[in-house]
């Protein structure tokens, strides 16, 4: 978290406490807006995949992966290195031609060797060069959120045999391409990051007998532990938080109100029941279950307070019109986030809809009028 996410919570927190205690809500809406503007702003980038805090994406967490080429620079050089090797090259060959068999002729004929023979070298390095960037891209897009692959996987990737590809890998972890990878089950393993690594070891210990292939299975469920562990939770702590606001619900007595906070308790509860169905997303919500969620139970907490006391007092009237302001302005933040989670599933099946009714449309079936019988 940087230190403007940071100090956006933490004011947002102090103006909610200071309302709380004041009983006066005036423009905590607004603070709220903003705030919340912020956080659905760098969910939605982080879940289409750009870097805008810390990734939970192991592939863009510079810690674990490069996230410029570390031999850019090198092959840059050496491309500058080979023009000029084979310039000069071939101006020893023009010197050659002219001059003939003269009392410089042998040294320019090893001076033209030289220079090519070094443009030959520098251009087969900067080709594997080249080489090894394209493959570390593809190794990084077969990855994807995953922090374990089989080798195979890797190697099908780049179309290279197992063997080239671990030799290939093995270049990439000494020269800071992965930071913290490591290969193992006899070679047949890639593991991304530490975090992986000290899982796959603890299962591994507790259970030395194991054959090769229930290995390669703990090694594989080591990677989806993290954001199973985190799905758990974010139903948890999201059960715990619908209950209280259950509770409020049978205290409130504005049915505008009610109707609004009947609203966002529903919208919760599609977000808990799309991390039930799909534990990997749970990596996005860290600051939805940590902070926006349970200061919306404070808000909502603080409107049944207020309204039991029944005052016309004009403090707790404003704040009471804020609040339901507020709750308004999260539902609709927390709504964008509901679709957001749904949107790489929505395009799937619209793919799937469009392949149909291709392959439908090459069969002729999408012309058939099946409203008459043959």
């Amino acid at each position: 978290m940087t230190n403007y996410d940071k100090e956006n919570e933490k004011s947002l927190e102090n103006s909610l406490n200071k309302a709380i205690s004041d009983m006066d809500f005036s423009d905590i809406s607004e603070k709220v807006k903003t705030s919340l503007d912020i956080f659905i702003d760098k969910t939605m980038n982080f879940i289409n995949g750009n870097q805008v805090r810390k990734p939970a994406i192991q592939t863009k967490n510079p810690q674990v992966c490069a996230q410029k080429l570390p031999e850019k620079t090198k092959a840059g050089l050496l491309k500058t290195a080979m023009v000029i090797s084979f310039l000069f090259a071939f101006s020893m060959l023009i010197v050659l031609f002219f001059d003939g068999f003269s009392y410089d002729f042998f040294k320019n004929l090893f001076l033209t060797a030289l220079f090519s023979i070094s443009g030959f070298f520098t251009f087969k390095k900067s080709q594997q060069l080249d080489m090894i960037s394209k493959d570390y891209t593809r190794f990084l897009r077969e990855l994807g959120h995953n922090t374990v692959i089989p080798i195979r996987d890797l190697a099908s990737s780049v179309q290279k045999s197992e063997e080239d590809t671990i030799k290939e890998l093995m270049y990439m972890m000494n020269k800071g391409y992965f930071k913290q990878a490591r290969i193992v089950e006899n070679n047949s393993l890639f593991l991304l990051d530490i975090p992986t690594f000290k899982l796959y070891k603890n299962q591994k210990n507790q259970m030395p007998n194991l054959s090769h292939e229930e290995n390669k299975k703990i090694a594989q469920d080591a990677s989806t532990k993290t954001n199973k562990d985190k799905a758990e939770e974010i139903i948890r702590i999201s059960s715990k938080e619908i209950t209280s606001i259950n509770l409020d619900i049978s205290r409130i007595k504005n049915r505008n109100f009610l109707e609004k906070v009947i609203e966002i308790k529903k919208t919760i509860e599609n977000i808990t029941n799309i991390i039930k169905r799909y534990p990997e997303k749970a990596y996005v919500l860290d600051k939805f279950i940590e902070y926006y969620l349970p200061t919306t139970v404070k808000l909502i907490d603080a409107y049944t307070e207020y309204e039991i006391m029944e005052s016309n007092d004009s403090k707790i009237k404003n704040s009471l019109a804020e609040i339901e302001s507020s709750i308004e302005i999260i539902n609709e933040a927390f709504e964008k986030i509901q679709l957001e989670l749904m949107e790489d599933r929505t395009m799937d099946i619209k793919t799937d809809i469009d392949t149909m009714k291709i392959l439908l449309n090459q069969e002729g079936y999408l012309e058939k009028d099946w409203s008459k019988d043959e």
